[in-house]
């Protein structure tokens, strides 16, 4: 059986797992509109409220 006092955990998988939510999040963040980084990519609204808001012959 393997000592384990005394040893340092390793914070490299808590770093990798922040850093992918992280992306993940910028990535919605930016197809749905809220943020523009990459002109052109996403949807055109905004956010699915401002559709709704639209009268039907606009859409």
């Amino acid at each position: 059986m393997p000592r384990l006092i005394g040893k340092r955990s390793n914070p490299t998988p808590a770093i990798a797992l922040i850093a992918i939510l992280a992306a993940a999040v910028a990535v919605s963040l930016e197809y749905f509109g809220y943020i523009n980084l990459v002109p052109g990519f996403g949807r055109t609204t905004p956010s699915p409220m401002i559709s709704q808001m639209e009268e039907p012959s606009e859409i």
